[in-house]
């Protein structure tokens, strides 16, 4: 299955590896298969929710909570303006920024508004996180097919 946007995220910017950037975040999105369009807002809450946590999860694994935080800040940053749904959608807890609000804020927004920020804050992060680490090495962090590899142990950055 492909994820087909609606033409809902427009480009994080000007620059040609902001549509490699959309054509992560759009196989991020694929790989969860209960965010078909026509399905119920509660299934796509959920399904927003897991991809989220997966890419959370994934980006703490490999660049530890402090990492991980400054680059999700730097996404949000970045989409805040356009998309202020993202204020009930992310949280700062002691483990860095939380993308746990997804069905809190489909309640509160819509579904369309919500998929539309987390869309843009995914396209966001891939976009950061490429220019740091190349777009290679961010689609193979971000969703291999593979389980995630074991958390790091030791170090300031671990994952809980």
């Amino acid at each position: 299955m492909e994820w087909k946007s609606s033409q809902r995220v427009s480009c994080v910017n000007s620059d040609p590896s902001a549509s490699q950037s959309m054509q992560i975040m759009r196989r991020l999105m694929a790989r969860e298969p209960l965010l078909e369009s026509g399905a119920e807002p509660a299934v796509v809450g959920i399904a927003l929710q897991r991809t989220c946590a997966r890419v959370s999860h994934r980006l703490r694994d490999a660049m530890g909570v402090d990492g991980s935080t400054a680059l999700l800040a730097r996404a949000l940053a970045r989409t805040e303006v356009d998309h202020p749904v993202l204020k009930t959608v992310t949280h700062l807890n002691g483990n860095g920024i939380s993308l746990d609000g997804v069905s809190a804020s489909i309640d509160a927004h819509g579904v369309t508004a919500v998929t539309a920020g987390v869309e843009a804050l995914l396209a966001a992060l891939v976009d950061v996180l490429s220019r740091l680490i190349g777009e290679d090495m961010t689609a193979r962090l971000l969703e291999l097919d593979a389980p995630p590899a074991p958390s790091r142990t030791g170090g300031r950055g671990q994952a809980s």
